[in-house]
């Protein structure tokens, strides 16, 4: 199952002069905004047994506390004044049959560009919602969630799905071998909303081809999204950064395999501390198959990563997230998160959800020249922009919308250690 998503919506511009407050490094605060009807999906009253630390009396309740676990595993993580707030629910249409099936899907609900004229955010660059908030120390006015992720109900619904491999909703870090990891799903896609993923086209679509940025409304420049600035290619004469290459380049570059990685050279540096695979030329290889895979290609690291990591493509039977999440907080820290309670790159840390650290340092107070983005109505366009000089600002559900999809191998009796994604 693909989610074909549109990016709408119009932006007005102001300016507003706001004051930075001294503050610490604070865990970024997770909010679930459950969007399902009564009875189903995060309100599923059916009983249900405890299991693995989870004592939800009902799948609705287990359901909620596994998935505010791994929220907080994330969000503990990373640094945020402002409540990053995912609107979440069970979809019955991803698919699922005994072979395979999605997981989950997610991504960030809306992108800004240059909301802040501080030095903490490059210009002309797209964000996702939740960073941009955290690198303002405030809400971008006029927004309100800021991810949005489903979650695939078939596993528990004792059908042929998965040959009955039903949801893990354990928190104990403890999955077993034949069950997929409801935690480690959830971290997975809200790892996406907070910014591991590529806005670049995939594929060709109404608005843009192959290996384009997302254009404003206004016929105007194409931007590219903070993610996509650290992609590279070593296949190229010069090992280019995607932002320089054009974008028939770019298109082809969409599927030169090893050659596509993450650029930042110190992340490669602390990857090979850890990993025995996956680095090409000191730099982490990023997931790029010949023939394009939409919904997975480039905003996943590659399959061929050793010790498995939780942003590779697959699900696995290695991506437990009790001890760490991985390479994952190399990423987030490169494209403008600041960690929180003494996380590092990568996280080896030996609990799960990370703790305060005592020793943090407060942030001297500076004014801050804030540009007020304030959206309103609707396009058919795949962005929108304000007046000369900034506020643009992606709405809707984004298109690109990473999916987690979990595939049996045929003789295998339950869920293999490597789960393919298609």
């Amino acid at each position: 199952m693909r989610y074909a998503r549109s990016l709408a919506g119009a932006t007005t511009l102001g300016m507003a002069l706001l004051f930075g407050t001294a503050s610490t490094a604070s865990a970024a605060d997770m909010v679930l905004v459950v969007n399902d009807g009564p009875d189903s999906g995060f309100n599923d009253p059916t009983p249900v047994a405890p299991e693995g630390g989870n004592n939800g009396a009902t799948l609705g309740q287990q359901r909620r506390i596994a998935f505010q676990y791994a929220a907080d595993i994330l969000g503990s993580r990373i640094d945020s004044r402002v409540p990053i707030r995912i609107v979440a629910d069970f979809d019955e249409t991803l698919s699922c049959d005994p072979e395979s099936a999605t997981l989950g899907a997610a991504g960030p609900i809306s992108y800004v560009a240059n909301f802040t004229t501080t030095s903490r955010a490059r210009s002309n660059v797209f964000y996702p919602l939740a960073l941009a908030n955290a690198l303002r120390g405030s809400r971008v006015p006029d927004t309100a969630n800021d991810i949005r992720a489903t979650f695939n109900p078939t596993l528990d619904e004792g059908t042929g799905c998965l040959k009955g491999a039903s949801w893990y909703y354990g928190i104990n870090g403890v999955t077993p071998s034949d069950r997929p990891s409801f935690v480690s799903t959830v971290e997975h896609e809200l790892t996406h909303g907070v910014g591991f993923i590529s806005l670049v086209a995939l594929i060709d679509n109404a608005n843009s081809r192959a290996g384009q940025f997302p254009q404003t409304s206004d016929g105007g420049a194409r931007l590219p999204d903070i993610y996509s600035t650290f992609i590279q290619d070593l296949s190229f004469p010069g090992d280019p950064l995607w932002t320089e290459l054009t974008d028939e380049q770019r298109a082809q570059s969409l599927t030169n395999s090893e050659n596509v990685v993450w650029s930042d050279i110190n992340t490669g540096s602390r990857a090979a501390s850890i990993l025995t695979d996956g680095l090409k030329e000191g730099r982490v290889m990023l997931y790029a198959p010949s023939p394009v895979s939409p919904g997975s290609s480039i905003s996943h690291w590659d399959e061929s990563l050793s010790p498995d990591q939780i942003m590779e493509p697959f699900a696995t039977g290695n991506d437990n997230v009790a001890s760490g999440i991985g390479l994952t907080t190399c990423v987030l820290e490169d494209i403008g998160w600041t960690l929180a309670n003494g996380a590092r790159c990568p996280d080896e840390a030996d609990q799960a959800i990370a703790e305060p650290d005592d020793d943090t340092e407060e942030e001297p107070a500076e004014p801050v020249t804030e540009p007020v983005v304030s959206t309103g109505g609707s396009s058919s366009s795949d962005s929108s922009s304000g007046s000369s000089g900034g506020g643009c600002t992606l709405t809707g559900e984004g298109r690109f919308d990473p999916l987690w999809v979990l595939l049996l191998a045929a003789a295998a009796v339950g869920v293999g250690r490597r789960r393919r994604l298609v």
